[in-house]
């Protein structure tokens, strides 16, 4: 029992030794981690958390094109705490457009011989694009920025624009619709841009639509949907560019065409400036191949087809000698109508009783541009609002071809109105320089009189197609029926109203009425409000229809692929809501890659349209050699789209 207990009592001394080592261990880690936060602690509090503030500007280039746009950078260091720059100094040298700003904040931490440095960076960049106006040696002037409160200034910056040079492959015309006009009248500018060889991406600049000298409308573009258009911004607007193809010097070019209506504003020699169009373009060109086919698309094989060069090419310059408007003659209907206007009118119906509606049309025909013009008030036509009600309220003229369409509502005060009485229009005619009038011719109209409601009708004594006037009758209203039955006690209750089909009909009638109308008009509703789901879920069955007529047809070469490419833009503009005439194969390429189908199905659309482009627009007709096998290739990948897209 003693050797045992002497056993026992050995253990748990054993154990407090190696209890007592783990513990000194333990200390020591913690007095090591303890030493590293005091370090920290120590290099947090000896950091200069004031950091010197600097302010300067950068240029991407500092030799550019007139025209050329470049990127200038304000960059902020020692603080993030910056307001945004006036930027109005540049504004004078410079179209300028705000491409955003960004913290440039970054820290490091370095431990050396036990020493922990900590260095933290703040800053804060500015970018804008920048295109020059003038041309020669300009000096980007200092700009303002407040930082922390205070105002530091950029370092100016000299940069040399030179003056672009028109190459073979590159060519851009302007032209205007007449070289002369008035104060106030339309004329329409062309812009044209020749292209002979494969383009990546473009830039237009204009400085003219800077110009205070006009007003700028952009006319109504009336889309063909065997032709292909683009959404092309320039500036801070967009217009619907035209593509197509025409011979300039003896070459032939693939064509980017767009229109702008100017308005001068005043009189004198405007002068419309170079416009420039900064592109980069590869070394060479593809056979078989659109001139577009990378303008308006990513490259998804991240494939370059040769050296790329950026060129910056120039228009011709233009001006327009604008007159005054002569104060001579000048008739008080005049509201400003400027060229050789035309007008007419129709209206329907023309057999109507006092008060009845009658629409009546009046076209407008004459300048070039008529989206800006407007039809005088009716009610100033004095014959006609003599003799018609007319109400303040009138639609917006409808552009149709050349001519502008008004349409409003009239009626007949009386039974003695024979016609529609001319509609006057007091224009200034450019051609004589003269103010004139031009009207149009009257209209006949039959006007019946109204029904009169009279004595006798409403005493119900005598019947007579006309009587005399309403008025007071001593004796009352006769009775409608004579007999011992007119006195019989009559009981009412429900059970008699629902022994009446009469009754019946007007207690449940008017419910039902109600109830069906509300249920048709939600409907219909509903159907206009899902127009885009009504004409996608149809997209494949009228695609279906056009591809059996082509595959039944005799198109065959350009005509085959343009039929084909005109039948893919509606179903898949159809299919994706949105405007299938100017769609193209990257487009397509790109909407579908963000719904997520498959790249198989991207790359059968995408081939199907660049083959149908190429066929159309640069003669390469090989892949619809073989019509049928063409157009079931296309309703194959429409098919495939379809699978994926439900």
């Amino acid at each position: 029992m003693a050797g045992t207990f002497g056993n026992r009592s050995k253990g748990p001394r054993g154990a407090g030794r190696a209890r007592t080592s783990r513990t000194t261990a333990i200390a020591a880690a913690f007095r090591g981690i303890a030493a590293v936060f005091a370090a920290l602690a120590v290099a947090a509090a000896s950091y200069a958390a004031a950091q010197e503030i600097s302010v300067r500007a950068a240029v991407e280039s500092e030799s550019v094109y007139m025209g050329q746009s470049f990127v200038y950078q304000i960059q902020v260091e020692g603080s993030d705490e910056v307001s945004q720059p006036d930027i109005s100094p540049l504004q004078q040298l410079f179209t300028v457009e705000y491409l955003g700003g960004s913290s440039n904040n970054s820290q490091s931490i370095s431990i050396v011989n036990g020493r922990m440095e900590r260095q933290v960076r703040r800053g804060y960049v500015f970018q804008y694009r920048l295109t020059p106006r003038t041309k020669g040696d300009v000096t980007i002037p200092a700009v303002a920025v407040k930082v922390k409160g205070q105002t530091f200034n950029t370092n100016a910056i000299r940069l040399g624009v030179n003056q672009p040079v028109e190459t073979e492959d590159f060519k851009l015309r302007m032209s205007l619709s007449r070289g002369s006009a008035y104060i106030g009248e339309p004329v329409v500018l062309t812009v044209t841009w020749y292209i002979g060889r494969d383009v990546e991406d473009f830039r237009i600049t204009m400085p003219l639509l800077d110009s205070p000298d006009f007003e700028f409308y952009d006319p109504e573009v009336k889309t063909d949907p065997n032709k292909q258009y683009y959404r092309i911004q320039i500036g801070a607007s967009q217009v619907i560019a035209e593509k197509g193809t025409a011979t300039l010097d003896g070459r032939a070019f693939a064509t980017i065409s767009f229109k702008k209506a100017l308005v001068p504003k005043r009189a004198g020699t405007l002068s419309i400036p170079q416009s420039t169009i900064e592109c980069a373009a590869v070394s060479g060109t593809l056979r078989g191949r659109d001139f577009f086919d990378d303008f308006f698309r990513d490259n998804f094989f991240g494939m370059r087809r040769g050296a790329m060069q950026r060129y910056v090419v120039p228009s011709n310059a233009l001006s327009l000698s604008v007159r005054d408007l002569p104060r001579e003659g000048r008739p008080a209907s005049f509201a400003g109508h400027i060229g050789d206007y035309k007008i007419s009118a129709s209206a329907t119906p023309t057999d109507v009783s006092v008060g009845d509606p009658i629409t009546l049309k009046i076209i407008l025909s004459g300048p070039d541009y008529l989206g800006n013009v407007d039809l005088p008030r009716l009610q100033d036509q004095t014959e006609l609002n003599t003799y018609f009600k007319i109400p303040d309220e009138r639609a917006d003229g409808k552009i149709a071809g050349r001519t502008k369409v008004f349409t409003q509502t009239i009626r007949a005060k009386n039974e003695n109105v024979k016609e529609i009485p001319p509609i006057a229009l007091s224009y200034f005619d450019t051609k004589s320089g003269t103010y004139k009038t031009a009207s149009t011719s009257p209209i006949p109209v039959t006007v019946r009189a109204t029904r009169v409601v009279t004595a006798v009708d409403a005493e119900g004594i005598a019947a007579g197609p006309l009587g005399s006037p309403l008025e007071s009758w001593k004796e009352g209203i006769a009775y409608n029926y004579e007999g011992a039955a007119v006195l019989e006690s009559r009981t009412f209750g429900l059970l008699s109203a629902l022994e009446s089909p009469l009754w019946l009909a007007a207690l449940f009638g008017p419910p039902a009425a109600f109830f069906a109308l509300f249920g048709v008009v939600t409907a219909r509703r509903r159907r206009e409000e899902n127009i885009e789901g009504v004409r996608a879920r149809g997209a494949l069955r009228r695609l279906r229809a056009r591809l059996d007529a082509i595959r039944k047809g005799d198109a065959s070469g350009a005509r085959l692929c343009e039929l084909v490419l005109g039948a893919m833009r509606e179903y898949l503009g159809d299919r994706l809501a949105v405007p299938g005439a100017t769609l193209t194969a990257g487009d397509v390429a790109r909407m579908l890659a963000a719904r997520n189908v498959s790249a198989a199905v991207v790359d059968a659309l995408r081939g199907i349209m660049g083959s149908c482009e190429a066929g159309a627009y640069a003669g390469d007709h090989s892949p619809a050699a073989d019509r049928e096998a063409f157009v079931a290739k296309a309703r194959d990948a429409a098919e495939r789209l379809e699978k994926e897209l439900r």
